[in-house]
């Protein structure tokens, strides 16, 4: 059985081209690619998923939507992965801060803490 991180983001005004840049950005910054293809060559290393966003959103006034797989076959495997994701995420978030964010594990949203601009992924 998969978990998946789920994201999304609402607002009536789309993305700007700013705005698109430094989710472009942060994505290249925490893509795991590399660690994909090392896995697929050597089967060592987490069986980690590309960040993945929607091509269409699901309703209007969503600007960003996704979702993506957790790794999932070590111990601690899904963990690594949600706190990693949760990292990309929080600075996705900080780039367009007048959003209503919406990050969960399955059915399990994530808290967003106002004070540090993070999601927690342990809360």
């Amino acid at each position: 059985m998969s978990v998946s991180i789920y994201y999304e983001a609402k607002r009536k005004q789309p993305l700007t081209a700013s705005e698109r840049a430094a989710i472009e950005a942060i994505t290249q910054r925490f893509s795991v690619d590399d660690q994909i293809e090392s896995y697929i060559r050597s089967g060592q290393g987490l069986n980690w998923e590309s960040f993945c966003l929607y091509d269409e959103p699901t309703a209007p006034d969503i600007i960003f939507e996704g979702a993506t797989k957790l790794p999932d076959n070590t111990q601690d495997a899904m963990w690594m992965g949600v706190q990693h994701w949760c990292a990309a995420l929080s600075e996705m978030r900080r780039a367009v801060p007048d959003a209503a964010w919406r990050v969960a594990v399955d059915d399990h949203k994530m808290t967003w803490d106002a004070s540090t601009q993070n999601y927690d992924p342990a809360a």
